[in-house]
């Protein structure tokens, strides 16, 4: 059952990036499902600026929140718990992604806000993690380290037109777009998970 929840949860993840890409006129293939890994997608052609890889990037979290969100609503009105572990899968792996280290969906988001603000966002996911308690996953400290050369890039090409052709309200609007994902995320994450310890008892 977790593994099937998994899998629908990535699915729709996967495809709000699809759907977007599509949408700006570019090729795109359907989800590939990578075992131990999650899923990818290939595109012939990529963004000519660093505010619309950031739509890109945030179409899969936002139709990832969608479909928790709905999955969290399904357990509300029928109680059955395979839709609560759907939307706990949904909440985490969509609060993952928002990151903004490496090659996850956060780094993205945040490419045309601030090189400044994406090590901001990072202190806080840092404080964040630490004040709720939560494990330092190996996995995350390898995904933080593989991140460093990107940020340290991220500053040497501050000048490059594919960062500052974007316009002040398109800054703007990823960057709380990014604040508003996370804590909806992390509210939501934490509700699921103490229902599903409910469960549990």
């Amino acid at each position: 059952m977790f593994a099937v929840a998994l899998i629908v949860m990535i699915f729709v993840h996967e495809m709000g990036h699809v759907l977007e890409i599509r949408r700006q006129g570019m090729h795109a293939t359907a989800p590939i499902f990578i075992p131990f890994l999650g899923a990818a997608i290939f595109q012939r052609s990529h963004p000519t600026d660093a505010l619309k890889q950031a739509q890109i990037g945030i179409a899969g979290p936002i139709a990832g929140t969608l479909g928790a969100t709905a999955a969290f609503l399904l357990y509300g009105s029928t109680g059955q718990p395979v839709f609560l572990l759907m939307a706990w899968i949904g909440f985490y792996v969509n609060l993952f992604n928002l990151i903004p280290i490496w090659q996850l969906d956060g780094a993205w988001i945040l490419g045309p806000v601030s090189p400044y603000f994406q090590v901001v966002a990072l202190a806080i996911v840092g404080v964040g993690a630490l004040a709720l308690g939560f494990f330092i996953s190996p996995l995350l400290i390898v995904f933080a380290l593989l991140g460093i050369p990107s940020l340290i890039a991220r500053f040497r090409n501050a000048n490059n037109p594919y960062y500052t052709s974007v316009p002040v309200t398109g800054r703007l609007t990823m960057g709380f777009a990014w604040v508003g994902l996370v804590l909806y995320l992390g509210i939501m994450s934490l509700q699921a998970h103490s229902l599903m310890t409910a469960i549990a008892r």
